[in-house]
């Protein structure tokens, strides 16, 4: 066995240098290739932060501080611009903590001989430049660090505890100690995967100072004691930071109205806090995500740590089994860099994916580094022991290659995961079809959508001066998704109260009863209410709908833009699609989808099916869709299924919960309504007339079934008893367009 000699535990000028030019080129490339713009996975966050919406969850609370206060002190458009410069700037800190903190990890497990050339004193700060690299060239790092995001934050701090309590292993000191504690805290007020860090720290210090008691180790320069430890100032501190942070946190989600649009009471709010942590765990990833992640992610590592310290202190060449071991797990591990779409063993998203947190795959990129770095090692000391005789002062054939061979690997996976420039022209035609809608709108204060793009939209929109805001026609009955629907209404108002049953019934009440209802809104979905009149339609440009607002030069403008995007649309080519991340997909089809929804209301049908022939996404959006349509109604009672199918005008689903109903009570009139409106739908006249006469046992002047009941007599020309229920409806609603309709038709056919 070869004789143990000291550690060489301080980080030197050299290591400081190597880790800040490892920072600056990562800046620089972070710069220079990142794709402009924010990534549609952060829309909503980000407009949480800019106050256009109130919270929905409490995380993460320490990101949105410090984002709120830089869009308070430049503005939107200029806040965002600011967090990809932060982005890329916190990415090189990243980076260069990994070289530090890999470079502190290989001075534990390696030791140099003095008597050595100096090639073999440089294989540690090869290696964690390597692993620094490693980590600067990984997919999921490029996507958290294209801005600065809650992801990238979380990974930094956890870079910079590792750090400071390897610095305190190796050169003691309460003033290391002690801020160390204090991050931790704040870490685990933050993310429940704080609360892991100190219980794997002690095990970590433990473990190594057993290898200093039996010898394996000299002692680091300021090991302490384990039993001279200050464990309750530790334990107080760790307390204190971690409620101050709580404390932060829960007071800005108050600040920012997320108490009142989730409906909570002040009380409820450190109770939501623990379970905002289940919540975080289930949204990171699904329970077969958690254990591929940990698996191919923690288990290279873990086998790797293993196996590094015994192979090193081996005189015999090593054994082959060992070897192929550690050839696997180091194949295992860089494979996490998600190089290869194919072997993305970490892409698991929710529906059909398993890791769905910036953070998680970050964390597993690292671990890969870190296993690639301690494998590297390992065959350096092999390499040295079998190819390298005493006395040597050239390596071998196999180690003089083996730096050149490590450049361009990494230079191979830079090149891989560099974003392409369709991945930029990708989110540019999102940015521009926004920019494109806001235009269209002109003056209008609200538009109605499908919800896909409505935070990037308000955000676009606040950049522009405009004071658009989006009404989600597929929004559940969350107390939240109420909350934002009724926006900027005056509380108790007439809208208001529409807005709090839903925005289709806004939209109906608008469009069909307010005089001037829709001067100040625009539409991107609802048509069905006019189909369903037999109104003729808003004007149609190339993204939005409008009654009033809308000439026809304008509209020409707007088909001509859309058209043009159309066009950018289907020249992408389909492997842009591999390398985008997942949110931005789904935002490129919604865009897809409106332009193709338009161009059909404008009969050009050839356009439409080109684009969705050419648009992936599009399925499974519609049944993501589907599905959460199905499970709101599915979490429901019948009575309260039925009474949200009829906000909704959704009569086939509000036929199945009124079967429901009627079998305990044959005169409900709801329950009669949705069932009378569905065969009216139908065409099936009798039964249709059947359900809405039996309302009228409840209800005798309800406007809306005496007016359906004129249009079913009329179309049955009894035209006496059309002109009779028509009068009746008058009466009840004087100042109804559609009433008033229905009347002068039965006027005209009783004349």
């Amino acid at each position: 066995m070869r004789d143990t000699v000291t550690i060489r535990s301080r980080l030197d000028g050299r290591d400081w240098l190597l880790a800040t030019i490892a920072g600056l080129v990562s800046f620089a490339a972070f710069s220079y290739f990142s794709v402009p713009g924010l990534d549609p996975s952060q829309w909503g966050e980000v407009a949480v932060a800019a106050r256009l919406r109130p919270p929905q969850y409490i995380f993460p609370g320490l990101w949105r501080i410090l984002v709120a206060g830089l869009f308070s002190a430049f503005g939107i458009a200029r806040s965002v611009a600011a967090l990809a410069w932060m982005g890329a700037a916190l990415g090189g800190v990243v980076v260069a903590l990994s070289y530090l903190v890999t470079r502190q990890i290989l001075a534990f497990l390696t030791r140099f001989a003095d008597e050595q050339p100096v090639w073999t004193r440089l294989i540690c700060p090869m290696f964690a430049l390597f692993a620094a690299l490693f980590v600067a060239v990984a997919d999921p790092v490029w996507r958290v660090v294209q801005t600065f995001s809650p992801e990238e934050l979380r990974l930094l701090l956890l870079l910079a505890a590792v750090y400071l309590y390897l610095r305190w292993l190796t050169l003691g000191g309460d003033w290391r100690l002690y801020p160390l504690v204090a991050l931790i805290g704040v870490m685990a007020a933050e993310t429940p995967l704080g609360f892991l860090l100190p219980p794997l720290f002690v095990m970590g210090y433990f473990r190594l100072w057993r290898h200093v008691m039996d010898g394996s180790f000299y002692a680091p320069d300021a090991l302490p004691d384990p039993d001279r430890l200050p464990r309750w100032r530790m334990f107080f501190l760790f307390l204190g930071a971690l409620g101050a942070a709580v404390w932060l946190n829960s007071w800005f989600f108050t600040a920012l109205g997320g108490l009142e649009a989730n409906g909570w009471r002040s009380s409820d709010i450190y109770f939501r806090y623990g379970a905002g942590y289940w919540h975080t765990l289930a949204d990171a990833s699904t329970m077969a995500g958690w254990a591929l992640g940990l698996g191919f992610g923690l288990f290279p590592l873990v086998v790797a740590q293993r196996l590094f310290p015994s192979a090193i202190h081996e005189d015999r060449p090593m054994r082959f089994q060992r070897g192929v071991i550690l050839v696997f797990v180091c194949a295992l591990a860089a494979m996490q860099t998600g190089a290869f779409p194919a072997a993305r063993f970490w892409v698991f998203m929710k529906d059909s994916v398993a890791v769905s947190s910036g953070f998680l795959l970050s964390f597993y990129v690292m671990c890969s580094a870190l296993t690639v770095a301690l494998v590297g090692a390992a065959f350096a000391f092999e390499c040295r022991r079998v190819y390298l005789p005493d006395g040597a002062k050239t390596p071998g054939p196999l180690l003089r290659h083996l730096v050149p061979a490590i450049a361009l690997g990494v230079l191979a996976l830079a090149a891989v995961n560099v974003p392409r420039g369709a991945t930029c022209e990708m989110k540019r035609i999102v940015r521009d079809a926004l920019e494109e809608t806001v235009r269209e709108c002109g003056g209008a204060k609200w538009i109605f959508t499908d919800g896909r793009l409505d935070d990037g939209l308000e955000l676009v929109a606040a950049s522009m001066g405009s004071p658009l805001r989006a009404l989600n026609m597929m929004g559940g009955p969350s107390r939240w998704a109420e909350s934002v629907r009724t926006r900027g209404f005056e509380k108790g108002s007439a809208d208001y109260d529409n807005a709090s049953i839903g925005v289709p019934m806004l939209l109906r009440v608008w469009a069909g009863e307010k005089p001037g209802g829709m001067d100040e809104a625009a539409i991107q979905l609802g048509f069905e209410f006019w189909k369903r009149e037999g109104k003729p339609l808003p004007t149609a440009s190339g993204l939005v709908a409008r009654t009033t607002g809308l000439d026809e030069a304008g509209a020409a403008r707007g088909v001509e833009a859309a058209n043009a995007l159309a066009g950018r649309i289907i020249a992408l080519d389909g492997s842009a699609f591999v390398n985008a991340s997942p949110s931005l997909v789904e935002a490129l089809s919604s865009v897809s989808w409106r332009i193709s929804r338009f161009a059909r209301l404008r009969n050009d049908e050839k356009l439409a099916d080109t684009l969705d022939r050419s648009n992936t996404a599009l399925r499974r959006m519609l049944s993501i869709v589907e599905y959460e349509r199905q499970r709101t109604f599915m979490q429901m009672t019948p009575r309260e299924g039925l009474q949200l199918a009829l906000r909704r005008a959704d009569f086939v689903e509000a036929r199945h919960y009124a079967a429901a109903v009627l079998r305990s009570d044959e005169d409900d009139p709801e329950a009669n309504f949705g069932m009378g409106m569905s065969y009216l739908r139908e065409g099936r006249m009798d039964d249709a007339e059947f359900y809405l006469r039996r309302c009228l046992k409840r209800r005798p002047d309800e406007p809306a079934v005496l007016n359906n009941l004129s249009i079913i007599c009329r179309k049955a020309r009894r035209y006496d008893e059309a002109l009779e229920f028509a009068q009746h409806a008058i009466k009840m609603l004087p100042d109804s367009p559609e009433v008033r309709q229905t009347l002068k038709d039965a006027q005209e056919r009783k004349q």
